[in-house]
């Protein structure tokens, strides 16, 4: 189906945390990396060279206040042309030498496509509701910090967009120092030790965002009565504490 502005914004505070500044020339080029866009998507607009995609993501420019404007957990500048679009810091604009970084542990990561048709198919019940439960979890954990910011623009359930193309399930903040965290949720029904899976994107993500990425492991859950508990997995834990069994394998016929 044919992808509306008001759809696009997740991906957009995804591209931007993660790439720390992006003109809106190189955001149109993303998302059309991360999405799988429809044959309407793609239709060749009246007396242009570009297609009603582009027109789109041009509308998120169009239709966001003059100047510089702080929206939906990122900066857009429309005095520069073309557009930037800023990822926040606490209180201001992200440094050069941050979106350096950013870049350059993104160029290592390379997210699948986000088709929609299959999205809301691949999501199990009891994983979807685990993550429901742990992104709650999360506000809450930073309201009773008394955080200096908006935690519904900066708690995203990402997963919902993407699938588990990103990496990760939940976008947010450690609390008051406004660093990125980047989470990845593993529900059980069992005990805290009860064996969870991973598969190879979100063991990579995690490895190349060890600064800023945890498991959030959500255990003795009950979804009926939407009660568990969560313990938090770093990546040094991770690699100390846990053993990765290989289960599967990709099976490809040879040339």
């Amino acid at each position: 189906m044919p992808i509306s502005e008001s759809a696009l914004h997740p991906y957009i505070k995804g591209l931007v945390e993660e790439n720390g500044r992006l003109t809106v020339t190189e955001l149109n080029h993303l998302l059309r990396e991360l999405l799988v866009l429809d044959p309407d998507d793609l239709t060749i607009l009246a007396g242009r060279k570009d297609d009603k995609f582009s027109q789109i993501v041009r509308n998120v420019v169009a239709h966001a206040p003059e100047g510089i404007s702080d929206r939906r957990g990122y900066i857009l500048d429309k005095t520069k042309k073309p557009a930037v679009f800023y990822a926040k810091e606490l209180s201001d604009i992200i440094t050069p030498q941050a979106v350096r970084e950013r870049k350059e542990k993104r160029k290592s990561f390379c997210a699948r496509k986000v088709d929609f048709r299959t999205l809301n198919i691949e999501h199990s019940t009891l994983g979807d509701a685990g993550e429901i439960f742990a992104l709650e979890w999360e506000r809450t954990r930073l309201k009773d910090l008394s955080v200096p910011f908006d935690v519904s623009e900066e708690v995203i359930h990402f997963s919902r967009q993407y699938g588990d193309g990103s990496g990760y399930d939940i976008l947010s903040r450690n609390g008051a120092d406004f660093a990125l965290r980047y989470i990845e949720v593993k529900t059980t029904k069992g005990a805290f030790d009860t064996p969870f899976y991973m598969s190879e994107n979100e063991r990579a993500f995690i490895e190349i965002y060890k600064e800023n990425a945890v498991i959030y492991r959500v255990y003795n859950y009950n979804q009926s009565t939407n009660i568990g508990e969560i313990k938090i997995i770093t990546y040094d834990e991770l690699m100390s504490d846990y053993v990765f069994n290989p289960i599967t394998y990709k099976v490809t016929k040879k040339a």
